[in-house]
């Protein structure tokens, strides 16, 4: 009688084990080939994207400013025809670099940045090659910036030959006119880096831009 009583209640509970565990199973398996990507992912946006022909043609159209090739060569022998090693300085006096910006050109904010951008490379670049040593004093000081304005492109070249007089470093940038300005356009003077005492004497008299 008893054993009759013990099969009835093992039987059930075997099965359900038994059921238990195979339905586990299953489930487990389908899981798996239901869900390859948990384990290879294959969602494309995960892949780099090329730029399409168009993406191209926007950002080349965004960027619309340029300098003049030539005129860039030539401005290069002129900053060297001065003597960028001779200038006397000490490497814990102030230095700074003086960008100059032609008013009379009225052009619009990022325009003069991408100009200052310009003048900013090309002074450094120049000075780097010619005179290591004052570059680095004034790049160990943070290289700071001045921004200033003058009236016009007479006054421009007035200061650059002034500046070049004093051997100090001075880059005028010419654009290449694909936007605001005519081809050629004097947009910029960098002056230095260089000692601010020097620099002062050429540009102390005008104003902030």
């Amino acid at each position: 009688m008893s054993s009759i009583r013990m099969d009835g209640i093992l039987s059930p509970l075997v099965i359900s084990i038994i059921a238990f565990a195979v339905g586990y199973q299953a489930h487990s398996l389908l899981s798996t080939r239901a869900s390859p990507s948990l384990l290879t992912p294959t969602d494309s946006s995960s892949k780099p994207k090329s730029k399409s022909k168009n993406d191209t043609k926007s950002v080349t159209s965004s960027s619309g400013s340029g300098t003049d090739t030539e005129s860039d060569a030539e401005d290069t022998a002129a900053a060297l025809s001065s003597d960028l090693t001779s200038t006397k300085f000490s490497s814990s006096e102030e230095m700074k670099l003086v960008l100059v910006v032609n008013d009379e050109l009225k052009m619009t904010k990022g325009k003069i940045a991408a100009q200052a951008g310009h003048a900013t490379l090309a002074c450094a670049l120049t000075l780097k090659e010619a005179n290591p040593r004052l570059f680095r004093a004034w790049q160990n000081q943070g290289q700071p910036k001045i921004a200033l304005r003058c009236a016009n492109t007479e006054e421009l070249e007035i200061l650059a030959a002034q500046a070049r007089s004093l051997n100090l470093c001075a880059r005028t940038i010419r654009d290449a006119g694909r936007t605001q300005v005519a081809p050629g356009s004097k947009t910029t003077v960098g002056i230095g880096p260089g000692p601010a005492r020097i620099i002062n004497t050429v540009t102390g008299k005008l104003k902030l831009l």
